[in-house]
């Protein structure tokens, strides 16, 4: 049962086996609220979005086709469900809540620090659809094909948001620069 794949657990969930459904969630509840966070930047919501996906998995886990990937599937819910909590958003929440922080130690570590703040700063400034293709592909490491299949566009479309929020975030970087 350890090296089951997705594939058997799935098929095992659907006649009853709950343990199976179980060794699903521990499978993929980090990557899937890992998601959820980068693209909500709140530990709140982005625990609910995982709960109501895997549970919303369990519900639907008939209309899973086995075609395609179970965590393609998976993440395809916790997406759908981080973007509505985001459109339910009244205004887009201030970035500037998150301080570095100010331990001592090495000065690289400081810099290292700011920069992965100010990616974080210009990640939360992008839209929602832009943001989870750089959340699908450069935290999840998704290809190509499983980001198409996660947001269920045409790959060349994944490839067109990806460069434009590529673009984007090298624009508001630079201007962070010069600043």
């Amino acid at each position: 049962m350890k090296g089951d794949d997705d594939g058997t657990l799935v098929r095992r969930c659907l006649t009853g086996d709950r343990v199976a459904f179980e060794r699903l969630v521990v499978r993929y509840q980090r990557p899937v609220f890992n998601a959820a966070l980068r693209l909500l930047r709140d530990s709140e919501e982005a625990r609910d979005v995982a709960q109501s996906a895997f549970l919303k998995a369990f519900t639907h886990l008939a209309d899973y086709d086995a075609n395609y990937k179970f965590y393609s599937w998976l993440y395809r819910i916790a997406i759908n469900e981080a973007l509505h909590v985001l459109h339910q958003r009244k205004p887009l929440e201030d970035v500037s809540d998150r301080e570095a922080d100010d331990a001592p130690g090495p000065e690289r570590l400081v810099d290292s620090e700011r920069i992965a703040k100010a990616m974080d700063d210009a990640l939360m400034r992008l839209n929602p659809e832009l943001r989870a293709v750089i959340v699908l592909r450069h935290v999840l490491h998704l290809s190509y094909e499983d980001m198409s299949n996660v947001l269920q566009l045409p790959e060349k479309t994944v490839k067109s948001r990806l460069y434009t929020a590529r673009q984007i975030l090298r624009m508001q970087l630079l201007q962070l620069a010069t600043t």
